[in-house]
């Protein structure tokens, strides 16, 4: 798709390359890895864009996510806020105006829960101190009564 005409020479912008803005725009709101194979797959099937040459030549590209959310989490904010995302980013980045984004919202999940034994384990993974520490904590201990008692007797 040519972007511009400049005085040297075209610039093209290709449709796989404002989709690819999109989809790392929606993983980076998302704060998933933009690196990890899953969230780049599933985000591929998620966002789509449209890109569109009015009349007067400029070029428009509309957006469009079909998405889920937490439960809990406020549905009209957190579309509104993936809206400013993709809109600014697109823009930004390729300079061609954002004129729609549409998010569908199909479904809601919830937070997957670990298993109660790992819970368990991790706590009793934090309650450890390593015997180095411990160590140097009774010293430090011993050290401040020793300092106490001195003070004591000036």
């Amino acid at each position: 798709m040519d972007f511009e005409e400049t005085d040297l020479g075209r610039i093209e912008i290709s449709e796989a390359v404002i989709r690819d803005i999109a989809i790392h725009s929606y993983i980076e709101f998302l704060k998933f890895d933009p690196k990890e194979a899953k969230a780049r797959k599933e985000a591929k099937s998620t966002v789509d864009i449209d890109l569109d040459e009015k009349v007067d030549g400029t070029k428009t590209v509309k957006i469009t996510v079909n998405t889920k959310i937490k439960y809990g989490v406020s549905i009209p904010s957190h579309a509104r806020k993936m809206q400013e995302k993709l809109k600014n980013d697109v823009e930004s980045f390729s300079g061609i105006k954002v004129e729609d984004v549409s998010i569908t919202i199909e479904d809601v999940y919830e937070e997957a829960q670990k298993p109660a034994m790992f819970e368990e384990e991790e706590e009793f993974e934090n309650s450890e101190v390593k015997p180095e520490l411990q160590e140097s904590k009774s010293e430090e201990t011993v050290e401040e009564t020793e300092d106490e008692d001195r003070e004591k007797e000036v």
